[in-house]
């Protein structure tokens, strides 16, 4: 990149650069889009590109000059990324499909797994394969029962709506009835005691799967934490429980082949850093092997991956502190 502060730029070669890069879609890139891409307000990007803006036309094709400047730098760092195979089948992914299918049953299930065993993918992939799947993702605000509830609306594709908690609650009950569907609740550990026994509840009235996902805390407050005398009608009704802290060799291998590493020196050294309790897991591997080929590419495009650009990689993570 260059700074083009005090640099001439030509005007009449950005307009044909933004036009170009607007109409690169079918249909072209919304102006109100392109505005808050480019930080431009649209009421003086379209005039612009029109050549009928009467403002000052060099100040906008600089900060044009500077936005292409990004889009190629993005573009670029794009091309030096491996192809990401999306979805890979693992041993801990069999599991989770599983306590998925019989949640969808009619079943409740819980999964208390750690961070980097591919819980969020198994989800997004059984969802694309079952259908009738509807995902709620916890926070820190839903702690409480009507934010609780209104992020289920959303997961339902309710209109927002102002309302009462006990009115909130029945239009949930209302949508899911009959539907022989499955509410998937994850990072349900972020979840109050009213929140799961309200989703309890839905079941209970319903019929309706419920699959909690979450991590080793959510079980042990459901099972054995101070208030599990309070969760004794739900622990009756879980069908299935999964616990795994970490994923398995064979995970961790079936990650290597999707992303097609084949070098042992660098299967090692994924299997280290996704075996190390609060590393981050596979999703830590993906982002070292993004980084890394990244790194690969700024030094020399003809080459591939090695080792060094992973360890390169790692001490801009916060794995830098696992030896691997």
């Amino acid at each position: 990149m260059i700074n083009v502060k005090d640099l001439p730029v030509d005007v009449e070669e950005m307009r044909l650069w933004i036009v170009g890069h607007r109409e690169m879609t079918d249909p072209p890139v919304p102006w109100a889009q392109l505005s808050r891409e480019t930080g431009i307000p649209a009421g003086t990007l379209q005039p612009f590109c029109a050549g009928t803006y009467q403002g000052n036309n060099e100040n906008i094709a600089r900060r044009l000059f500077q936005f292409m400047q990004s889009v190629e730098a993005k573009e670029k760092r794009q091309q030096s990324l491996p192809v990401n195979p999306g979805f890979i089948e693992t041993e801990t992914s069999q599991r989770l499909m599983m306590l998925l299918e019989i949640a969808h049953m009619g079943r409740i299930t819980v999964g208390a797994t750690g961070p980097g065993t591919g819980k969020t993918k198994t989800v997004r992939e059984y969802a694309e394969r079952a259908g009738m799947v509807w995902t709620a993702t916890m926070k820190p605000s839903t702690n409480r029962l009507l934010p609780m509830i209104l992020e289920v609306h959303k997961a339902l594709k309710l209109d927002p709506r102002r309302l009462s908690t006990a009115d909130a609650s029945r239009i949930v009950i209302e949508r899911v009835r009959g539907r022989k569907g499955l509410l998937v609740i994850d990072e349900a550990n972020f979840l109050g005691i009213e929140g799961i026994e309200e989703i309890r509840n839905w079941h209970d009235e319903t019929g309706v799967g419920v699959c909690f996902l979450g991590n080793e805390e959510l079980l042990a407050r459901i099972e054995t934490g101070r208030h599990r005398d309070q969760f004794a009608r739900l622990n009756r009704r879980i069908a299935m429980r999964h616990v795994q802290r970490l994923p398995t060799r064979t995970d961790v291998a079936q990650f290597c082949d999707g992303w097609q590493i084949t070098q042992p020196d660098i299967r090692a050294y994924l299997e280290k850093i996704a075996l190390t309790p609060d590393s981050g897991g596979l999703g830590e591997c993906q982002q070292l092997i993004e980084a890394g080929s990244m790194l690969a590419a700024a030094d020399d495009e003809s080459r591939g991956l090695s080792l060094s650009d992973l360890r390169e990689a790692q001490m801009y993570r916060a794995t830098r502190w696992i030896r691997a």
